[in-house]
């Protein structure tokens, strides 16, 4: 049987036992796209089987941190405009591949708002310039987005020159256009099909250009 298949059960019975505020991802990390397989609670993200990758995943299979590392915990994942999540992974392994992902994201609206009525009943709210308190989650930070790829190119555009707007990306120069492919190797996001494709029409060069501009990259290791 199928190693995942052991997985698909655990996702239900984790659901359950931990409630609706849970989500419980399966993520099959041998298809292209490292679909989800199974999902319990994907009402907290808004997923469900067939989402496509994230990019703290994409991150995660470029840096190869799943070769150290069993599982990373307690990172802040980020679902919608506002939903903020408690997240973390489990690397399912076979024959020393990554094969799968279990994933936990909690969501932490009902606990922010336990900690808006606390500050609201002791008068912590009326007092000026005290810092709001945080629910601190380490690491790095996942976006539940289903254009991931528009996403991370957006970012590593505005990491570069500081705006995304599409007449910004007309008039970059060769060197903004290496330094955004940099990022974005960096994050991974060349393992995705068709990525070289939609790097070149996002940033209005040619797909021989995004080529010769990861060469150059290379060169320079």
């Amino acid at each position: 049987m199928d190693i995942l298949e052991y997985y698909k059960k655990l996702v239900e019975f984790l659901g359950k036992v931990m409630g609706d505020d849970t989500e419980v991802v399966l993520r099959d990390c041998r298809k292209p796209n490292h679909d989800i397989i199974a999902i319990a609670n994907g009402h907290v993200s808004g997923r469900t089987i067939g989402a496509p990758i994230t990019d703290f995943t994409l991150s995660i299979l470029a840096n190869e941190e799943w070769k150290e590392r069993d599982y990373v915990v307690n990172y802040e994942g980020k679902a919608g405009t506002n939903k903020r999540l408690r997240s973390s992974t489990y690397f399912i392994r076979e024959e020393g591949q990554l094969v799968g992902q279990l994933c936990i994201n909690v969501d932490m609206t009902p606990y922010e708002q336990m900690i808006d009525s606390i500050r609201a009943l002791g008068g912590m709210d009326r007092i000026r310039g005290r810092k709001d308190l945080e629910l601190v989650c380490e690491g790095p930070v996942e976006n539940f987005n289903e254009d991931v790829m528009g996403d991370m190119m957006s970012r590593a555009v505005i990491q570069v020159v500081g705006s995304s707007e599409e007449l910004v990306r007309q008039r970059l120069t060769q060197e903004d256009r290496i330094q955004i492919i940099s990022e974005l190797n960096r994050a991974g996001l060349f393992q995705l099909k068709g990525a070289v494709g939609a790097v070149a029409e996002y940033l209005y060069c040619s797909e021989a250009s995004v080529y010769r501009y990861q060469s150059k990259l290379q060169k320079k290791v």
